[in-house]
């Protein structure tokens, strides 16, 4: 029983070092601050500077073995300047975090939850500013859509969820912008639908986890509670079938010792 919950803490530590495995640990530019603060699962930041500043440069901390772009020394126009930044491992791409710096004063609306433009690769949507649902149909073949996007105010985040990889024959994509003092938020949504050949219906496998959004370290902690629950129902099976019937055999013996005693005397 003693190895047992001790390969249950290291399961779960484990799983807890492995946080920050697939994504960057941290973004810093010179001493100007990122809005908002660098967290992993936060893939949009913006950073305001002076409009002297003329150079910038981009600092980037990653895991052992992970290839990193657009990082380093840049040159920085007046106004906003899109930087990406994307991390490999194993020549495949991992995270994609982008930098809008915005050189010189910027006039902004604290409340301003909206987006200026709206663009999905490869297709055509007549975007507006309040209008907060847009139909994509016909012959879509691409197996992930590449959303761009531009915030009517600078300094508003936006959170992208939803069917990014397109394996559904109606795919939600919804775009969640929130203001900067967080008092308004407006949520954009995208439905594509695509044509599913015969050959993906089979392929496609169902769970319970169908439709549903979880991130790499929720799949790593739902992964772990799943093992955790199957090594106590072993225990269980475990103390019942061997630990708790040698019990029961051994006081049985000893009772049987004790009659005969008894009758002895």
């Amino acid at each position: 029983m003693k190895k047992i919950y001790t390969l249950l803490i290291l399961l779960i530590s484990f799983f807890s070092f492995e946080k920050n495995f697939y994504a960057l640990t941290n973004i810093s530019i010179n001493n100007n601050k990122l809005i908002p603060e660098f967290n992993i699962n936060t893939k949009i930041y913006n950073v305001y500077v002076s409009s002297k500043t003329e150079i910038i440069t981009i600092n980037v901390a990653g895991e052992e073995g992970e290839i990193i772009t657009g990082n380093g020394s840049k040159s920085l126009k007046k106004g906003l300047n899109e930087i990406e930044i994307v991390s490999y491992k194993n020549n495949d791409e991992k995270e994609t975090y982008i930098l809008n710096i915005y050189r010189g004063e910027v006039k902004n609306d604290k409340s301003e939850a909206t987006l200026k433009n709206l663009y999905v690769e490869g297709y055509e949507i007549d975007f507006d500013s309040n209008t907060f649902s847009y139909f994509i149909d016909g012959k879509v073949t691409d197996k992930r859509a590449y959303i761009n996007y531009e915030t009517t105010s600078p300094t508003s985040t936006v959170k992208v969820t939803g069917d990014i990889n397109l394996n559904k024959t109606k795919n939600i994509i919804k775009l969640s912008v929130t203001s900067e003092n967080k008092k308004v938020t407006n949520t954009y949504k995208v439905t594509i639908y695509k044509e599913i050949e015969e050959t993906e219906k089979i392929e496609k496998k169902t769970s319970i986890f169908d439709g549903k959004d979880f991130n790499s370290y929720e799949l790593k902690l739902i992964i772990a509670a799943i093992i955790v629950v199957i090594l106590i129902i072993l225990s269980i099976l475990f103390y019942f079938l061997f630990i708790r019937k040698n019990k029961q055999y051994y006081v049985k013996i000893k009772t049987i010792n004790l009659k005969k005693l008894k009758r002895k005397n």
